[in-house]
């Protein structure tokens, strides 16, 4: 019992954290799709998605090791959370120029002026502030980790609000060259902010030897995340570099409001991640019938979001500006993404608890294997509609394969079971 009133508190603290964020983060893309309009919010994404593929790996998945470490043993922290520092800083500068090689052969020159500011903001301040609120999840602290996500969201939103006075008292159009070039400011305060939280309310960090399961275990959960950012975002580099200004816009806005739709489900997941991992500790079945519980939750939501994405899509273009008039279409097609996410986080969540991460990382590698050839078939030919039909397809097929490997983990652990019992 003490376990589901903690989860419940948990999961609460999370999803309230997540609704302001909600609020903000609507706030933050009115502003900034009115400020910039259609076709400078797809070259700002499009860039944006290059850097969130690639800062996965400038921490080598230090976040997940994070919540794992403190969640099983309190005192890891000082050490964890001193060497994931370590880790993301010297990383970012081996993404910066990994970002601007990549850059130079795939997106236009003005394109590529964007990286630098996008880095700043995403793969170096970004991250400590993921990593603080990653330290936080794993000590139990949900408040903490719900006021820094809402805290990113309120700074981002002040800044978009900044330029969108000042284009309005200037009476210029801003770029995605302006905003950029402010944008990267709200990250830096924040991660400022955060780096004090952690330090005041769990320690300072040390700087130890790294362990070589952290490395192996981290890398694994970087492939994870690549993955994840691949098949989520790489389709707005990919419409981005074909030129397609306008599509990568109007996609990338209705991709936006999945985002937000998603939260709820996502929130439910992160609250409940320490508890996959004490559970998978002892067997996948555990950690697979505390899915099962939240899956009657997430499932009704998915629907009902699907349903209320469908009717209220014409709204968009009074919301977002004239300009995303073509995001109706987008976020029809896409309205079922929560449902599907909702499945491949239950059932990928309980592989990580299981201490089984690396077959969660395969099956996130080959979707966005499968991603990115459906990108460069479908792209070219049908625009965004073909970004749209891979998203659909890819995490329909990462959903079945997650069921899939829980199934064989589960099977694999009854016949290990049995074997012993006859031994015995």
């Amino acid at each position: 019992m003490p376990d589901r009133d903690s989860l419940r508190q948990h999961t609460i603290w999370m999803i309230s954290g997540h609704g302001v964020s909600v609020l903000l983060q609507t706030g933050y893309f009115i502003l900034i799709g009115r400020t910039l309009g259609s076709r400078e919010y797809g070259a700002f994404v499009g860039v944006v998605a290059l850097i969130n593929v690639l800062s996965q790996f400038s921490s080598l998945g230090m976040e997940m090791i994070l919540v794992r470490n403190i969640s099983r043993a309190r005192e890891s922290f000082a050490a964890t959370w001193g060497n994931a520092l370590r880790i993301s800083t010297s990383g970012f500068i081996a993404l910066l120029a990994l970002a601007m090689l990549i850059g130079h052969f795939t997106l236009k020159p003005e394109l590529r002026l964007l990286i630098t500011y996008i880095a700043l903001s995403d793969a170096l301040f970004g991250k400590i502030v993921q990593l603080a609120s990653r330290a936080f999840q794993g000590a139990g602290q949900l408040s903490q980790t719900a006021k820094l996500t809402a805290l990113m969201n309120f700074a981002r939103m002040v800044t978009a609000f900044g330029l969108f006075l000042f284009a309005q008292l200037r009476h210029i159009h801003a770029d995605a060259h302006l905003w950029t070039s402010v944008y990267w400011v709200s990250s830096l305060a924040t991660a400022v902010i955060a780096f004090g939280m952690v330090t005041t309310r769990l320690g300072w960090p040390k700087f130890e030897r790294i362990r070589l399961r952290d490395l192996t275990d981290g890398f694994s959960f970087s492939l994870s995340s690549s993955s994840i950012s691949v098949y989520n975002d790489i389709d707005k580099t990919f419409l981005a570099s074909e030129g397609q200004l306008y599509a990568a816009g109007i996609y990338s806005a209705a991709y936006r409001i999945i985002d937000v739709a998603s939260i709820p489900i996502y929130a439910i997941y992160t609250a409940a991640s320490p508890r996959f991992f004490r559970e998978g500790e002892s067997s996948v079945t555990q950690a697979s019938l505390l899915a099962n519980q939240l899956l009657k939750r997430t499932v009704p939501y998915g629907l009902g979001m699907a349903l209320l994405l469908l009717v209220g899509s014409p709204v968009l273009p009074y919301v977002f500006g004239p300009s995303f008039r073509g995001s109706v279409d987008v976020l029809r097609w896409l309205c079922l993404l929560p449902l599907i996410r909702g499945l491949h986080y239950a059932w990928g969540t309980t592989i990580t608890g299981s201490a089984s991460q690396w077959y969660r990382t395969w099956t996130q590698l080959g979707a966005a294997v499968f991603n990115l050839l459906l990108n460069a078939l479908l792209i070219p030919r049908w625009s965004w509609q073909g970004a749209a039909l891979a998203s659909l397809l890819t995490d329909t097929g990462l959903a079945a394969s997650n069921w899939v490997m829980v199934q064989y983990l589960r099977m694999r652990q009854d016949a290990r079971d049995i074997a012993i019992t006859q031994t015995v």
